[in-house]
């Protein structure tokens, strides 16, 4: 009986041919197994070196503005503090001086049972969390950070769990959902259901009891002894050996409850705890840069845990969107799912830059058959895959067929000839055995491969199509890069033994061919360019501080002809005058977009205000009393049921949607981009005025003085900072919205809902429903949208005015520079000869030495940045 072909890539040969191929794929084989290993120890030295250079930065940093503050604080008097600058120089000093680094948070999130918590895994290269299908998925937000333990499989971990007032909050509404079942009605038993099998759960000693139980004291579960030590706590464990982590923290973060026969059943702690921090030595995470973070799905009973999930996500600086690629590549539902995720991960941030896709399954094997998407050349390769296959298939059949057994070999023990026959067909049995599993395995990979770059050029096909979708006045130019990873976790963490779960078969023979590793590289090198822009960003606060406090100290005698003083401080009034015109004109641009957009909400507020009634009028229809209570009583989400997002849905589509991205991702950034150019250069323009008036002068300190400073004033080194506040508020005010109003709207309701839930007695389900219907009315439901409008304007408003006072704030800095550098001269009182000479030693050999070593560092950096890992 022929051997089943699993096949693979074309293989051509004949049996003298196979022997010596097949010798050199096993010496190849192992030399790229050597390969893989030396490379995995070069990636480790590097990101070890990165975390290396990153503390010793902050080290820098921290040491010498530390000892500046300290300087500063020795060398200004009080009354010298207003004229000089001081006070302003030692908060910074002392900010400066206490900087640590930043690390970016990416939130994995996907719906439920599509491997996030089996990708993490094998991202991290461990078994951290609970993945497999004898265990529930991951249930708590769930914190990976990086802590260099001893021994290197050390890890620690901390539980925090809610607080009291929060679980008192989600049990009354369990009770009440039990209650209104106890009532009478009991065509409608889901929210019951749901609330009693929590509450089992969390309190074994109800188990016992009938459904519906006996009514409940609210305080009296409070008190219960267990749940009162844990809530508002926060409980620390440790251990070497990551599979024992999985196996400690399993009840805190997944809903598996192990129980025994004959034993007291334990408490399902999961429901009580907030979120959990899991801290270890992983390679991935060793630049401190990152953390990972997995977060459960939407669509949990307990309101108060979905808020803090929506919370986590909005804080998040990358997205990463996980989901299965068999049902991204043929399931409608998803595909509409993902348009809906993009249009708001779109509006959200217009570069792209904080969403990951990540496409799990690419491991799950499948037949050539299925994929009728392939081309010509592409079935052309399979073919000769197959055909390989069965060559090999056929000689091992035959070898098989005329090999004599061993029972016949031991009856000629002295038949030399026969005996080294009978060894040589086994070693090319054996040889053969193992090209045909390395064909096999060609073929797999080759057609997981065609099926996860069919998937991710559906993706970007649907990405693009949404993308243009919103930028309906520019569809010539290319969308910003999306990355997409189809990854074969399963198959990479049995790879490298990152659990002990066997599969029978691997699609995937290489660690490099899962996706695994180019995940990691992306995350690493993510961070890596964020954590050296934040370092960037401080060296020239500090660069701009070190020039500010030497214009002081460094300054010169008076010059008792003020003429050039006055003609300077009348150069820098104007450019004062030149920058305040400039902003007007900007600042007048970004108003009338701004009113553009006001113009679209309210057109698309009065669509959905139109709307709303419907929808409302379908909820009482479609859903029974206890449902429709337990969602009034949630503030109009209860499971998969989201009311507010119904309601608010649409209003960010259409007309808004381009105008708000086009406004926000588009007009904004490169407005103030224009704006802090046209500073610079009216910066530049006065510098080089005062400059040539310098240079009319007879020959001096002064003028030297001045010509030095002239070189050593950078603009842009104060106002971009400024530039990159000013947008990431405007990033922040969007993730805050998350693509919708939903928030928003939920938080004006907030009283009706518990003003409805309060109805009880008999007709309360019409008496709820009807004062729903008054609520959506079309005059209220019009006052309720356009006040919506206003906030969300409101919210803008605010931004773009915090954002001018960052632009107010750095002018005034880079003004004063410039006073000082060109104009203020040494006062005969101000500081005493020998601080004055005690602090310029300073400057000059600590703490400009200190940041000359950090130029050296980062400067290094930035040539390792230009390559990724």
């Amino acid at each position: 009986m022929r051997p089943l072909r699993n096949a693979d890539e074309g293989l051509r040969l004949t049996p003298k041919s196979d022997l010596q191929r097949t010798h050199k794929q096993i010496l190849d084989s192992s030399m790229n197994l050597e390969e893989q290993a030396c490379s995995s120890e070069q990636q480790l030295h590097k990101f070890t070196t990165l975390a290396q250079d990153v503390q010793t930065c902050y080290d820098i940093i921290c040491r010498a503005n530390k000892k500046l503050e300290l300087e500063l604080e020795t060398v200004g008097r009080e009354d010298h503090d207003k004229d000089l600058g001081f006070r302003k120089w030692k908060a910074e000093a002392k900010e400066l001086g206490n900087s640590k680094p930043q690390s970016r948070k990416l939130a994995f999130i996907g719906r439920t049972g599509v491997g996030k918590s089996t990708a993490i895994n094998a991202i991290l290269g461990a078994p951290v969390l609970s993945a497999g299908a004898d265990v529930t998925c991951t249930s708590v937000q769930t914190e990976i950070i990086y802590e260099d333990l001893v021994p290197p499989s050390a890890w620690r971990a901390s539980i925090k769990f809610i607080k009291k007032d929060d679980w008192k909050n989600t049990l009354s509404n369990m009770l009440d959902d039990l209650e209104a079942y106890r009532g009478g009605i009991h065509d409608d038993s889901g929210p019951a259901m749901d609330a009693w099998e929590t509450l089992r759960e969390v309190y074994p000693h109800l188990c016992t009891l009938p459904f519906p139980p006996p009514r409940q004291d609210v305080n009296v579960l409070l008190e219960h002894e267990v749940i009162e030590s844990k809530l508002g706590t926060e409980e620390h464990v440790h251990g070497t050996g990551f599979d024992n982590l999985e196996l400690q923290l399993r009840p805190y973060l997944t809903s598996h409850t192990k129980i025994v026969k004959g034993e007291t059943p334990k408490s399902s702690v999961w429901h009580l705890v907030d979120s959990v921090r899991i801290y270890g030595a992983f390679d991935v995470l060793a630049s401190h840069a990152v953390s990972l973070v997995d977060i459960p799905g939407f669509g949990d009973a307990n309101k108060t845990r979905t808020r803090r999930t929506e919370e986590y996500i909005r804080a998040a600086d990358v997205v990463v969107l996980v989901a299965d690629i068999k049902r991204a590549a043929d399931d409608q539902v998803m595909r509409d799912y993902f348009a809906k995720f993009l249009r708001k991960m779109i509006r959200i941030d217009g570069s792209m830059e904080s969403l990951v896709i990540v496409l799990t399954g690419a491991d799950v094997r499948i037949n050539e058959d299925q994929l009728h998407y392939l081309d010509a050349k592409q079935r052309h390769v399979i073919q000769e895959m197959c055909q390989a296959i069965d060559r090999l298939n056929d000689s091992l059949v035959e070898l098989q067929n005329s090999s004599i057994d061993w029972k016949t070999i031991a009856t000629m023990p002295h038949d030399m000839a026969t005996i080294s026959d009978y060894i040589e067909r086994q070693q090319r049995k054996e040889e053969i055995t193992i090209q045909l599993r390395t064909a096999q395995a060609a073929k797999n990979t080759y057609i997981a491969h065609q099926r996860s770059e069919h998937v991710r050029e559906a993706f970007l096909h649907l990405y693009h199509q949404v993308y243009y979708s919103i930028r309906k006045q520019d569809t010539a130019g290319e969308p910003p890069p999306l990355p997409i990873f189809c990854v074969g976790s399963s198959d990479f963490n049995q790879l490298l033994g990152v659990n002990e779960q066997h599969r029978a078969s691997l699609v995937f023979t290489d660690p490099e061919d899962t996706g695994i590793p180019q995940l990691c590289r992306h995350i690493h090198d993510f961070g890596r360019r964020n954590i050296f822009s934040d370092i960037n960003a401080l060296v020239q606060r500090c660069t701009v501080l070190h020039k500010e406090t030497k214009s002081i100290f460094f300054s010169v005698k008076r010059d008792p002809n003020t003429a050039y003083e006055d003609a300077a401080r009348g150069l820098v009034e104007r450019l004062k005058d030149t920058v305040h015109t400039t902003r007007q004109t900007s600042e007048a641009k970004i108003h009338d977009r701004m009113d553009k957009l006001e113009q679209v909400l309210q057109i698309e507020a009065k669509n959905a205000a139109e709307r709303s009634l419907d929808i409302i009028e379908a909820l009482g229809m479609t859903w029974r009393y206890q449902t429709y209570r337990a969602i009034m009583r949630r503030e109009g989400e209860w499971q998969s049921i989201d009311l507010n997002e119904d309601l608010v849905d649409g209003m960010l589509d259409g007309a808004v949607s381009s105008v708000w991205h086009d406004f926000f991702n588009d007009f904004l950034k490169s407005e103030l981009a224009s704006l802090i150019v046209a500073i610079r250069a009216h910066c530049d323009a006065a510098i080089q005025s005062i400059k040539d008036r310098a240079k009319r002068k007879p020959k001096g300190k002064i003028a030297t003085r001045i010509e030095e400073e002239c070189n050593g004033v950078h603009p842009m080194d104060i106002l971009k900072p400024a530039q990159k506040e000013y947008l990431s508020d405007i990033r922040i005010m969007q993730r805050h919205f998350g693509g919708s109003f939903k928030g928003l709207l939920r938080d004006k309701l907030d009283v009706h809902y518990n003003n409805v839930a309060r109805e009880s007695g008999t007709g309360m389900f019409q008496r709820m429903k009807n004062m729903n219907k008054k609520e959506f009315s079309p005059r209220n439901a019009r006052q309720l949208y356009a006040g919506l409008v206003d906030k969300v304007m409101l919210a803008i408003r605010m931004k773009i005015d915090h954002g001018e006072d960052a632009l107010d704030t750095a002018l005034d800095q880079l003004y004063s520079h410039i006073e000082r550098s060109f104009v203020y001269t040494q006062k005969d009182d101000a500081i005493s000869k020998d601080r004055r000479k005690k602090m310029r030693i300073f400057l000059e050999e600590e703490y400009g030495k200190l940041l000359a070593e950090l130029t050296t560092i980062t400067d290094r950096c930035k040539e390792l940045n230009t390559n990724p890992v």
